[in-house]
């Protein structure tokens, strides 16, 4: 649908702020259309937040069904980084408290399969123990919100595939003792 591809292209620019009026002109629609096609702003980015969110399950399903659970990781791992990078708003998007029933699910399974894909991952020694499944959200945000410039230095070409790397490299079964404590969820 013509609305929701160019919303999806707004707010992957912009962010979630983007106008009602600013993704019309982008449709090539008038904003008629876009209340018949959803009753308000809120419902058009719910849709697509439950469109990302099931392309990041496909991603981890596809993690959970890899031979080499490690690889499988490290793929769910770099498809959250590049989803958030692709995305503005999937940051405010994912850690929005509230919202629809289906969106509080969405994400309960997006969780599920993160933290199933983590353990796999675990089992199989390819990634530290002490790492909890709910480190990973972070590391890819860490890695999606990386800067181009910083101390006068500017990020050379595959700068955020190296920084990611060095991320996997730091979930690697061996290494010094992780400080602190993991996040955790509360409902």
């Amino acid at each position: 649908m013509a609305l929701v591809a160019a919303a999806r292209e707004a707010i992957a620019e912009v962010g979630l702020e983007v106008s009602t009026n600013e993704i019309v002109k982008r449709a090539s629609v008038g904003p008629g259309t876009f209340y018949r096609r959803f009753p308000s702003r809120q419902a058009l980015l719910e849709t697509i937040l439950l469109e990302v969110i099931g392309e990041l399950e496909d991603e981890a399903r596809a993690a959970l069904e890899d031979p080499d659970p490690g690889r499988g990781f490290a793929a769910l791992l770099r498809a959250f980084t590049l989803s958030q990078v692709e995305n503005k708003g999937l940051s405010d998007a994912l850690t929005a408290q509230g919202g629809s029933l289906e969106a509080d699910q969405a994400r309960e399974r997006l969780r599920d399969l993160v933290r199933r894909a983590t353990e796999r991952a675990q089992q199989a020694g390819a990634v530290r123990p002490d790492l909890s499944w709910t480190d990973v959200p972070f590391l890819a945000t860490a890695a999606a919100g990386m800067t181009q410039n910083c101390l006068d230095l500017h990020a050379g070409t595959g700068q955020r595939d190296r920084v990611l790397a060095i991320l996997l490299a730091g979930t690697a079964k061996s290494g010094p003792e992780l400080p602190g404590k993991p996040a955790t969820f509360t409902e």
